[in-house]
């Protein structure tokens, strides 16, 4: 008779999560989506409730309770660019549960407070103009854009469940398909995310849109043997793609002209501090009561970054002070204010550098990486030398990214990200 209730129980409990992943599916994501990235809520739910019976003293630690938000969580969450926008705009919708409750959530942890009632649902959009939300008594939409574009319309379609995409849509059975906590669909691109204990993995299919990859070997530079970040980028840009110029201050800035001197490869690694030299300005009166000026000289420590940029070296050069973006060797403080850097060149190469005697190294190697990525953030840390960045990184210790070529058109992508504590989920650590 138990084992006759258990079984009863088991197979409710699948059905009734499988009646979920169903209804996940069904009038979440617009028409018009390109890249539509899937978070498997249900299975995060498993992971973090195995975790905590493993490690029960450690969730035991944490403070706070869970966060009211009045949105009934599904269990898939579907968030992805359109067509019509930009990629730096992202959409997403979920089911209201209660919409008092929600529009206190919106208040306190989105910052907006002003709504605008349209008569079918309320909108609201926050004082910087990226993220504009919309929610009736069934829906809640979000729409948030780096570049502050009107999202409006697409909030709209997901309100009264228009121009949506259907359950059967070959980009959605593709994402049925993936078993992985985040998952990822763009045109005939796949990829996955997963959360393990004391690691995130990420991993997928990618096309590098506007650069030119090819070949299954490439060649970097040998880095400095105490560099605690390395990066490389080895390829070329498509000379048929247009890029728009951009504003930094009172310097425009046209990367069409930067680009035709380059030639296919970049890094950069951050090693031990540099010293440079800075001047302390204060004020004193004197003994007429006037007020006068005092240049104290001072030395200081900034990060170590060296910069290596393949090219045809003069002719940047030549281009680089003739835009005054580069003078008397030092790169206009107007564009880069935190520090001093150092611009050097060679016969075929430019350096930029905060040590003002980095020298350039002939040393290569080879590498299957068309990029690669590894950042030792305990050692960064240690720096003191990025203060703001240290309250992110609290719980991580390395990062490591690498792409290679697959098949010609198609390129692939690891990235891991290694966390303080091995025997705890990266999920349990990460919230």
């Amino acid at each position: 008779m138990l084992a006759a209730v258990i079984l009863l129980l088991l197979v409710a409990t699948y059905a009734y999560l499988e009646l979920r992943k169903y209804k996940s599916y069904r009038n979440r994501v617009h028409a018009d989506a390109d890249f539509i990235v899937k978070i498997d809520a249900d299975k995060l739910y498993r992971t973090l409730a195995i975790d905590y019976l493993r490690n029960s003293s450690h969730y035991k630690r944490k403070k706070g309770g869970a966060i009211k938000s009045g949105l009934n969580i599904p269990a898939n969450i579907f968030i992805y660019t359109v067509h019509s926008k930009s990629l730096q705009t992202y959409f997403c919708s979920l089911p209201v549960a209660d919409t008092a409750t929600l529009k206190s959530f919106i208040k306190k942890e989105l910052g907006i407070s002003q709504f605008k009632n349209t008569g079918k649902y309320l909108r609201g959009t926050s004082a910087n103009g990226q993220t504009t939300v919309a929610f009736n008594n069934h829906t809640f939409a979000a729409g948030y854009s780096l570049t502050k574009e009107n999202t409006n319309d697409v909030l709209e379609d997901l309100l009264n469940a228009q121009n949506l995409l259907e359950d059967k849509d070959p980009k959605l059975k593709q994402l049925k398909a993936i078993n992985a906590h985040l998952a990822y669909v763009f045109k005939e691109h796949t990829g996955t995310g997963d959360f393990k204990d004391g690691l995130m993995h990420l991993q997928g299919d990618f096309n590098f849109k506007g650069f030119n990859v090819d070949g299954k070997v490439f060649n970097h530079r040998v880095f400095d043997k105490h560099a605690i970040v390395k990066m490389w980028l080895n390829t070329s840009i498509n000379s048929n793609d247009k890029y728009a110029a951009f504003q930094v201050k009172d310097h425009t800035i046209y990367p069409d002209s930067l680009l035709k001197y380059c030639k296919g490869y970049i890094d950069l690694e951050l090693t031990s501090p540099a010293i440079q030299t800075d001047t302390l300005i204060t004020y004193e009166y004197n003994d007429d009561f006037e007020k006068e000026e005092i240049i104290t000289p001072r030395t200081v420590k900034v990060p170590g970054i060296n910069s290596i940029i393949n090219a045809d070296a003069g002719s940047l050069l030549t281009y680089l002070n003739k835009e005054d973006i580069v003078s008397s060797g030092i790169v206009n403080r107007q564009l880069f204010p935190l520090y001093s850097v150092y611009a050097k060149t060679s016969i075929s190469a430019v350096m930029l550098s905060t040590n003002k005697h980095a020298a350039f190294s002939s040393s290569r190697q080879n590498s299957p990486y068309f990029f690669y990525l590894e950042a030792d953030f305990e050692k960064l840390k240690a720096q003191g030398q990025f203060l703001l960045l240290e309250s992110y990184i609290k719980q991580v210790t390395n990062l490591k990214v690498k792409a290679w070529n697959r098949i010609p058109g198609q390129s692939h992508f690891e990235m891991d990200l290694y966390f303080k504590l091995k025997h705890i989920n990266a999920l349990g650590q990460l919230f």
